[in-house]
């Protein structure tokens, strides 16, 4: 009798938690016309007041995840009124060059992707303006205009700089893709060092764009001499991103801003995966309670074997255990689940919202506002 009660106890509390989620859980309609009317009346309460919405993707390859993220600018921009999109991309070429030369400017994957047209299409009929948060200078503008513009401040402002300066700036603009090994260990450092002094030079300081711009070029360098710690250098990516993001937000404080990007970069608490460095999570320890954080996830890939879904399916510890169906899109609403039970700020679960080579038991509700999965993914397809 004693064991029955407590298998029935345990029962009953599994059912419990599983009912708790299970109310917060929205069908979706087809990737095409993905908010429903319920979706929307959660959104439109959930978004007063909140001037950023983080809208991430789990894997940059994955087409499904650019179309659903379509479908949320779509609402976002004719219903919330949010006109700007920041990219993970080059902070300093988007700043100059906003819309313009799109397909070079902005990672192929995004720009060049047949999923991406719509997207693109939609930004250039409703006049949203493009920018970019990224240290990485990986734009055709900062290829063709970097080394000048950094010139002319030079000389406006009458900084002198090493002899060798601007030609391993140039050099290491040029060779972005392997910069570390192109410039060389000893030519990092002297950029360094240039860099650091001219962050501490009063005319620069004065001067808070271009501040900004040598201050995340610095931390590129840095990155680039981090050459055997990939962990070192997303942390220092992560940083720079926050900085140049609140950069941008500050810049404009009347304006709302999407921000479009990896969803391993926009968690937003400091617990478990990389634990307080995320750019999401330092941006959001600045401003407080003024972001909204969209987790976006395809299901069925091509190379996941149906096997493999239906077992994650049966996992209690799987998020793909709450879904109704893998067939179908749902979203959760993370941020009410916690509402309703704080023991959901401690659970862990398997899920496919940060695509690596291995698995990832982590706190999905607490990472995130909202988890969106997309039943039926895709590969990005690159237009010819």
């Amino acid at each position: 009798m004693y064991k029955t009660t407590i298998i029935l106890l345990v029962l009953f509390g599994i059912n419990s938690i599983f009912a708790q989620v299970e109310k917060n859980i929205y069908e979706l309609n087809s990737i095409e016309n993905l908010l429903t009317d319920d979706v929307k009346k959660i959104m439109d309460d959930n978004l007063v007041d909140k001037k950023v919405v983080f809208l991430g993707e789990s894997n940059h390859y994955f087409g499904a995840d650019l179309l659903a993220k379509t479908e949320f600018v779509k609402y976002l921009v004719l219903e919330q009124g949010y006109k700007n999109i920041v990219f993970e991309s080059d902070f300093f070429g988007l700043y100059f060059d906003h819309n313009k030369n799109i397909e070079n400017n902005l990672y192929p994957f995004w720009s060049r992707s047949v999923q991406g047209k719509e997207l693109f299409e939609f930004i250039e009929k409703h006049n949203v303006t493009i920018w970019g948060l990224d240290n990485q200078m990986t734009s055709y503008y900062s290829l063709k205009n970097f080394t000048e513009k950094l010139t002319e401040f030079l000389h406006d402002n009458s900084i002198e700089v090493n002899a060798d300066f601007l030609e391993l700036t140039e050099t290491f603009i040029r060779n972005r893709n392997n910069a570390g090994k192109v410039v060389g260990k000893s030519n990092l450092e002297i950029l360094n060092k240039e860099l650091e002094k001219l962050l501490e030079n009063q005319d620069v300081i004065r001067n808070k764009l271009w501040f900004k711009f040598i201050e995340s070029y610095r931390s590129n360098i840095i990155m680039n001499s981090a050459l055997n710690s990939s962990e070192q250098a997303i942390v220092i990516r992560d940083n720079q991103m926050a900085k140049n993001l609140d950069f941008i937000v500050n810049k404009m404080p009347e304006k709302k801003f999407i921000i479009w990007l990896h969803n391993a970069h926009m968690i937003k608490d400091n617990y478990g995966t990389r634990s307080g460095q995320t750019m999401g999570f330092q941006f959001a320890e600045k401003k407080l309670n003024n972001s909204y954080h969209i987790a976006i996830s395809s299901v069925n890939m091509p190379f996941r074997k149906s096997r493999w879904i239906e077992k994650y399916s049966k996992d209690e510890e799987n998020l793909l255990h709450f879904l109704p169906s893998t067939e179908k899109n749902y979203l959760i609403d993370a941020r009410q689940v916690i509402n309703e039970n704080k023991q959901y700020q401690q659970n862990e679960y398997e899920g496919m919202f940060v695509v690596d080579e291995k698995k990832i038991k982590t706190n999905w509700f607490n990472h995130y506002d909202v988890l969106v999965f997309i039943s039926k993914g895709e590969d990005i397809k690159i237009a010819e």
